[in-house]
């Protein structure tokens, strides 16, 4: 991969390390990931692909997981027979 200098203000930079260390990455792959995001929408109008899991799991069933038990507890019945 070649290299690039790259010249961020202090306060920048040091956001950008703060982020990084949140999302347990490198400063380099933050930044790399966030350049190929910002071309991605910018240049194409395509959207980043999420990333599973889209938020942590607490452990307790989804709601699509649970599909069959919700229907056997009445779901839609609201006495308007």
């Amino acid at each position: 991969m070649p290299e690039v200098s790259l010249y961020l203000p202090e306060d920048v930079l040091s956001r950008v390390a703060e982020a990084a260390r949140a999302h347990e990455m490198t400063e380099g792959d933050y930044i790399r990931e966030a350049v190929t995001r910002a071309l991605a929408e910018e240049v194409v109008g395509e959207r980043p692909r999420p990333k599973l899991p889209l938020f942590p799991l607490s452990g307790e069933n989804l709601t699509a997981e649970r599909v069959d038990e919700i229907l056997a507890e009445g779901f839609g019945k609201d006495g308007l027979d």
